[in-house]
């Protein structure tokens, strides 16, 4: 399964290894795809709580919210 997640406040690449980590490290996360220019994280995932996705991203200090 795939969800796509918004991801405000990306400015970098280093930005987008962040987003990427922070999303990998939800349980049931499989790959996290980050789009820098659209501001998207893309999460393959097996039935994974998209909300711990979202608050492991703003964790790390971005604003990410279901889009």
């Amino acid at each position: 399964m795939e969800t796509i997640i918004k991801v405000d406040g990306m400015h970098c690449q280093h930005c987008a290894a962040r987003v990427k980590k922070a999303s990998e490290s939800v349980a049931n996360v499989t790959k996290a795809v980050v789009d820098l220019d659209a501001k998207t994280a893309a999460i393959t995932h097996e039935n994974a709580n998209i909300d711990d996705v979202i608050s492991a991203i703003n964790a790390t200090g971005f604003s990410a919210s279901k889009e």
